[in-house]
């Protein structure tokens, strides 16, 4: 390794394993990070314009392709703008390795302007969280910083003091970033105790998450040998596609009545690298087998019957020929009536004839879902658009789906646009947003333009944050304070220099969503859609039900009062 300044170091460093993609705002501390990108053409510079923007790009990277996403941002401020989109990285196990600057050294405990003790800020996230305190630490540092993020696919720090990033090290040899490219099974006794419990089973269900991605062909063949139908938790939705005789849908309240039936109606339960978190959607009176890759996460959801660490594809190819096949496929069977019927409710949900305005979400999902490519991918704002995303949006050829799924976050689905997008400009990719989500960070759109990113920004614009006023309902409560004055948005897509569409008509829906996904370039479509259209799971709970009648009771009070 030739010698070089600090941020030069950790380019050299982390480059084998990294994007090539470095998402930040530059500035102060971090402006020798600009001098060595400007001349590496081995890294692009992605100017964002809120630092949110940059882990939230960087993390979607990180999940999609499982190398290093890499964000950075300056002193204080640019530091603590990442943590969200960094957050929702760490909670969704994305590698992400982010950089930031911190103040000089001989000020530190002085309350010198800026100062934030980022030692601390970053502590509870990070797997690991260094100061650089001198030149002579690195590249080590660099490597061990980059090691741990790829290692246990968590969120890693450096902070580069002002007056440690221009430093120059002498040449230090070779310092490689070790990744295990192993994969590993369950010990054969324990596959053999796995198959004994499954041969014993009359009725077997598999659930399916983002562990299994990677492993449909072995779950599908799995599956068949089982007569197993296969649920997924929404992380998982991408692992089969829908139009799979074995797919079952979701469960839980983003779930659908097929999937609710095969889990409730099976013997045995087997859960395939997911970490569901909904104890209450999870059978009582079943077995459940669990595989996961991480010891820590076995069992610590409900009571299993056996638990393994293994990866999903080589250890169920590994349970394979031991597996007896079951000829029996009512359950199956009985799971398929379930969901075509769920279905056909849905087609009905989705379509527009004969309705008026606002337009109906389902409806716009269902026409995002017609007109996208096989190859799309889908990200999606947190709120209601999990939802309509979940039952409408179908997954087929190699279609991928991300959004905030354990953090949750607000405005992550166009960051995660941008991201995605960068990686490959020739695919497409959608961002289902809400209208509160979308501007949150409305500004950076402007990345897409300046770029060239080619994404399209769907805004399910209903004036309202919908899901929140569902929730408020659901509790008994008036829906109040969740009101959204909104800008035409086609028309700011087209201030910052991309394209816009305003869809307002629900006889204008279909071929509006047509038009705007072939348009090139960034693109935002403002669809006027029904804020009291309700996000219904698969199955009404008394008290929700409860809930929603006190809700309109007091509504109705108060308007009557005024």
């Amino acid at each position: 390794m030739a010698s070089g300044t600090v941020f030069q170091t950790i380019l050299d460093t982390i480059q084998p394993v990294a994007q090539k993609h470095v998402w930040g705002i530059m500035g102060d501390a971090i402006n020798p990070l600009a001098d060595a990108l400007r001349t590496d053409d081995r890294f692009e510079w992605m100017h964002v314009r809120h630092e949110e923007v940059a882990a939230f790009a960087a993390g979607a990277q990180a999940k999609l392709t499982g190398k290093l996403g890499i964000c950075a941002g300056t002193v204080g401020p640019g530091a603590i703008h990442l943590l969200n989109g960094l957050y929702d990285a760490s909670m969704d196990h994305a590698p992400v390795l982010a950089i930031t600057g911190q103040i000089p050294r001989s000020e530190m405990g002085s309350d010198y302007h800026q100062e934030v003790n980022l030692d601390r800020l970053f502590d509870d996230l990070c797997v690991y969280n260094r100061t650089v305190m001198d030149a002579s630490q690195m590249p080590r540092l660099g490597v061990l910083a980059a090691q741990a993020a790829m290692a246990k696919s968590a969120v890693a720090h450096l902070s580069i003091p002002s007056d440690v990033g221009p430093s120059h090290i002498k040449d230090s040899g070779v310092h490689r970033v070790y990744v295990s490219g192993s994969e590993f099974i369950p010990a054969q006794h324990c596959l053999e105790k796995i198959a004994t419990e499954i041969n014993n089973a009359k009725t077997v269900t598999l659930l399916v998450g983002w562990g299994a991605r990677g492993s449909t062909k072995e779950v599908l063949e799995l599956a068949e040998k089982l007569q197993a139908p296969v649920v997924h938790s929404l992380k998982g939705k991408a692992v089969i596609n829908q139009d799979n005789p074995y797919w079952a849908g979701g469960i839980g309240l983003l779930g659908t009545t097929g999937g609710v039936e095969a889990v409730r109606h099976c013997e045995t339960l087997v859960l395939l690298g997911t970490d569901y978190p909904y104890r209450q959607f999870l059978p009582d009176n079943a077995k459940i087998i669990q595989i996961d890759i991480a010891a820590e996460r076995i069992g610590r959801r409900c009571d299993l019957s056996i638990g393994a660490v293994g990866h999903i594809r080589p250890t169920v190819d590994a349970l394979l020929p031991l597996i007896e096949k079951k000829t029996d496929s009512t359950h199956l069977e009985k799971v398929q009536k379930k969901k075509d019927s769920y279905e056909k409710t849905m087609q009905k949900k989705g379509d527009v004839k004969g309705c008026k305005a606002p337009i109906r979400p389902q409806a716009v999902a269902r026409a995002i879902c017609r007109h996208a490519t096989d190859s799309a991918i889908f990200t999606a704002d947190t709120g209601e658009l999990p939802v309509w995303m979940a039952r409408h949006i179908h997954m087929k050829g190699t279609r991928d789906f991300l959004m905030s799924f354990n953090h949750a976050s607000m405005a992550n689905a166009m960051p995660q646009a941008l991201g995605a997008q960068a990686l490959d400009k020739a695919r497409q990719v959608v961002a289902l947003c809400g209208d509160g989500g979308f501007t949150m960070l409305m500004g950076d759109f402007i990345t897409a333009v300046t770029y060239e990113l080619p994404i399209k920004c769907v805004i399910f614009n209903n004036s309202k944050l919908g899901l929140v006023k569902m929730e408020m309902e659901s509790m008994g409560y008036a829906d109040w304070g969740i009101d959204l004055k909104n800008p035409n948005f086609a028309e700011c897509g087209i201030a910052m220099g991309g394209q816009g569409i305003r869809i307002e008509n629900p006889e204008d829906l279909d071929e509006g969503i047509k038009r705007a996904l072939e348009m090139d370039g960034p693109v935002v479509v403002d669809v006027v859609t029904d804020p009291n259209e309700l996000t219904m799971p698969p199955e009404i709970m008394p008290a929700r039900g409860f809930g929603f009648a006190l809700s309109k009771i007091k509504e109705l009070a108060v308007s009557s009062s005024v």
